[in-house]
C-alpha cells in the first residue's frame, strides 16, 4: 500500500473508533442514531462507501477455499444449535474482532514507518459466506428463524468492518428469506431491499427471484387482509415500492458508469404506447409497402 492509503485506513480507523466511544459513553445521540439507523446516509458515509468498495475486492484463494471447505466440516460436526452458536462466536466471530484488531495494529505501524510493507485484511475472506451459511443453518437445519435473525443482527452491531464485508449479498438474501417464509413479514422484507439500496449492497438474480416470489405468493392469498395487519392497498402499495427499489442501482454506484446488462424484469416498467401511423392491425398480415397478391375466385379455381 501506498503512503496515501496507508494514511486513509488510518483514518477511516480512527472514525471507526471514535464512533464507538460515542456510543459507549452516549454523549452523542446523532452518532448513535448514524451508527444504528444507516451508516450509508450518516456523517460517516465517506468512510462506508470507502470500506464497501474495498470489501468487493477481497481476493480469494485457494487457501480461502480451503478454509471454508474446513469451515463447513466444523459447522456439519455440530450436533445442536447451542453447539453450533458457540462455535460461531469463538471462530466466526471472534476471528473476524481478531482480524480488525490485527489490521489496526498493522496500519498503525505501517503509519510510523516509512518502508512500504504488505497489510492484512480488515476481515477473513470467508466471513461473508459463512454469516449466510449460519443463518440457513439455523433456519432450516434447525428450524430456528429467529436465530438466523439474530446471526445478521451481531454480524451488523458487531464493528463497521463486520457490517460491510460480512453483510453481504448472501446474508441478505438469507435475510429476505427468513423474513418471507417463516414470517411472512412483508415490510420486513421490503426494509431489508431499502438498506441494502442505501448501503450500497449488490442486488443479484437470487434476491430478484426472492421478490418474484413474495409477489406471486402475495396475489395467491385471497385472505391476505384477515391474516395480516396492513390492508390490501397498502399490501400493493408496498410490492411497488419493492419493484421500485429493485429497478434502481445502488446508492454508493456512480453514475457515470452505465448500466450494460439489461435486467430480466425491466420490461415491466416500460409504458405500452399505441403507435398512429402504422397500419398493422388483427387479420392485416401484409405492411403498406408490399405488393398486394391477388387471390384467385372460386369460379376461377372450379376451372382449373
Amino acid at each position: 500500500m501506498t503512503a496515501r492509503e496507508i494514511s486513509a485506513f488510518d483514518e477511516m480507523f480512527n472514525m471507526i473508533f471514535d464512533v464507538v466511544s460515542e456510543k459507549n459513553t452516549g454523549s452523542s445521540s446523532g452518532a448513535i442514531a448514524e451508527s444504528n439507523i444507516g451508516v450509508g446516509r450518516g456523517g460517516i458515509s465517506d468512510l462506508f462507501g470507502k470500506l464497501r468498495r474495498h470489501s468487493k475486492k477481497l481476493k480469494w484463494t485457494m487457501e480461502s477455499d480451503e478454509l471454508l471447505d474446513r469451515k463447513k466440516e466444523a459447522m456439519d460436526m455440530c450436533e445442536t444449535d447451542q453447539q453450533l452458536l458457540e462455535w460461531a462466536l469463538q471462530h466466526v466471530f471472534g476471528e473476524s474482532e481478531r482480524y480488525e484488531e490485527a489490521a489496526r495494529r498493522a496500519i498503525s505501524e505501517a503509519a510510523r514507518s516509512e518502508t512500504p510493507q504488505e497489510l492484512p485484511m480488515l476481515q477473513p475472506p470467508a466471513y461473508p459466506h459463512l454469516v449466510a451459511l449460519l443463518m440457513r443453518a439455523f433456519r432450516d437445519k434447525y428450524h430456528d428463524p429467529h436465530l438466523a435473525l439474530a446471526i445478521f443482527n451481531h454480524a451488523r452491531h458487531l464493528s463497521i468492518a463486520s457490517f460491510v464485508f460480512g453483510c453481504s449479498t448472501h446474508a441478505y438474501n438469507e435475510l429476505i428469506k427468513t423474513r418471507w417464509e417463516c414470517f411472512h413479514d412483508m415490510k420486513g422484507v421490503h426494509d431489508a431491499l431499502e438498506e441494502m439500496m442505501v448501503n450500497g449492497v449488490d442486488v443479484d438474480s437470487q434476491t430478484r427471484k426472492l421478490a418474484e416470489t413474495v409477489r406471486r405468493e402475495v396475489g395467491q392469498r385471497h385472505l391476505w387482509a384477515e391474516e395480516s395487519e396492513l390492508d390490501s392497498g397498502e399490501v400493493w402499495n408496498m410490492l411497488a415500492r419493492i419493484d421500485e427499489l429493485l429497478s434502481k442501482p445502488a446508492s454508493f454506484k456512480k453514475a457515470s458508469y452505465p448500466q450494460k446488462s439489461i435486467k430480466w424484469d425491466e420490461w415491466k416498467a416500460v409504458p405500452l404506447a399505441d403507435k398512429a401511423d402504422d397500419t398493422w392491425g388483427f387479420d392485416r398480415w401484409e405492411g403498406p409497402n408490399r405488393r398486394k397478391t391477388r387471390y384467385a375466385t372460386t369460379s376461377e379455381r372450379e376451372t382449373f
